[in-house]
């Protein structure tokens, strides 16, 4: 049987999604002994058996840990931020963990008492990342794990919200805003000729740029009538699949909500779809399982997602005058969204 596992180098119009970007703060790292301070009051009179870092994180820090005498396991995620990341965090996964895998909130510590940060025990799902899995898959497994997440993705976008806004601990929106014509210029204007994004994309680029923003900008005009549950951060990085048992993928967890908020379903699919080139098979599974699962597109929703997209990468290419690696791959990614939509 011909073996179509995808181990070939990636090629012109394909690379790995965050491939050697810098972590935006240095990773927390504990030892067995600080481990067990921090977790004796979660686990009282219990050490610590196992733990390992998990990379994958750009900014939060995580462990995978093991109990002496249990063999489940958990994640402890240290927090960089304040404590109303991680109450958004656990409200959102009682919010939707009926419907989306997301793993639950064990024990909470937002005092910074024990500990100079808020951190949180998580139940651990098993998986692998979405950024590690196409690599090894068939077309057909691949295909497969993208429907699935269109699907899961539709799921978290039926949580609906009357406004857009960044969410507070509650999910009450605690700073409105809106994704339209004026927002979207005034940030793009802002970023290329004032920012650090103009600086490291050059004048030729932020020219072309600017161009193809103010020709496109009108599309983002029309507002959706009802908002929804942005993750904000839905990428190959934040989703663990797993075989399903019928020969396909489910998706086994949904991670770090840490930059979700209410706003329009096309920031998200802009996310996933960041690394693909335009009309891959990858993106046309994940847009049918996303509209098999309810989603709803609207009229020229590639361009408007891409357009959505477009300010997250302004956004990161701000902060990114100390990250050389992060700065080279966002550059990247934007040269081939004016060689595709300009």
């Amino acid at each position: 049987m011909e073996d179509t596992r995808q181990n070939a180098a990636p090629g012109e119009d394909e690379w790995q999604e965050k491939a050697g970007w810098e972590r935006g703060e240095p990773f927390v790292r504990l030892s067995l002994a600080e481990l067990n301070g921090l977790l004796e009051s979660a686990f009282p009179g219990r050490s610590v058996e196992f733990a390992q870092s998990l990379g994958t994180g750009l900014s939060n820090s995580n462990y995978k840990i093991r109990m002496h005498g249990e063999e489940r396991s958990y994640v402890l995620r240290i927090y960089r931020g304040d404590a109303d990341v991680l109450r958004k965090e656990e409200a959102i996964a009682r919010l939707v963990r009926s419907v989306v895998p997301v793993p639950a909130f064990l024990y909470t510590d937002a005092s910074c008492a024990r500990f100079p940060r808020p951190w949180a025990l998580l139940e651990w799902h098993d998986g692998e990342l979405l950024s590690s899995l196409r690599t090894t898959v068939s077309q057909e497994e691949l295909a497969s794990a993208a429907a699935a997440l269109g699907r899961t993705l539709a799921r978290v976008h039926a949580f609906p919200f009357q406004k857009a806004g960044l969410l507070g601990p509650e999910l009450e929106i605690r700073t409105p805003m809106r994704l339209d014509e004026a927002m979207f210029t005034g940030f793009a204007e802002q970023s290329l000729m004032h920012g650090e994004a103009g600086r490291l994309l050059g004048s030729c680029r932020t020219e072309a740029l600017w161009a193809m923003c103010r020709r496109h900008a009108g599309l983002l005009e029309e507002q959706p009538k009802v908002y929804s549950l942005i993750h904000s951060d839905f990428n190959g990085r934040n989703v663990l699949l797993a075989p399903d048992g019928a020969g396909g993928s489910e998706v086994t967890a949904v991670l770090d909500w840490e930059f979700a908020f209410a706003g329009p379903p096309l920031v998200d699919i802009g996310n996933m779809l960041r690394y693909e080139p335009a009309g891959s098979e990858f993106g046309r599974h994940f847009i049918r399982g996303y509209v098999q699962g309810g989603g709803v597109l609207p009229e020229r929703w590639e361009l408007k997602s891409k357009l959505a997209d477009l300010i997250a990468l302004l956004d990161l290419l701000n902060g990114a005058a100390d990250a050389p690696n992060r700065a080279a791959d966002l550059v990247r990614l934007i040269d081939r969204l004016l060689a595709e939509w300009a």
